[in-house]
């Protein structure tokens, strides 16, 4: 039984994280992810961003182009 018990309380804590989440993101609560040391140096153009975009999103682009 004790065993039990530990699962519902481990699956209590996931959820309640998890509604933590969706609050902030209903919210508009970001954490900023800083990438300084991972980035630094690199430089990205507008026209990357647009690629990038593309890339991602190459269903709604070639659907614009229809």
């Amino acid at each position: 039984m004790a065993s039990a018990s530990r699962y519902a309380i481990i699956r209590l804590q996931a959820i309640e994280r998890e509604l933590e989440m969706v609050r902030r993101s209903l919210l508009g609560e970001r954490k900023a992810i800083k990438l300084e040391g991972l980035w630094e140096g690199v430089e990205i153009s507008e026209e990357d961003l647009e690629q990038a975009k593309r890339s991602l999103f190459k269903e709604v682009y070639s659907f614009e182009g229809d």
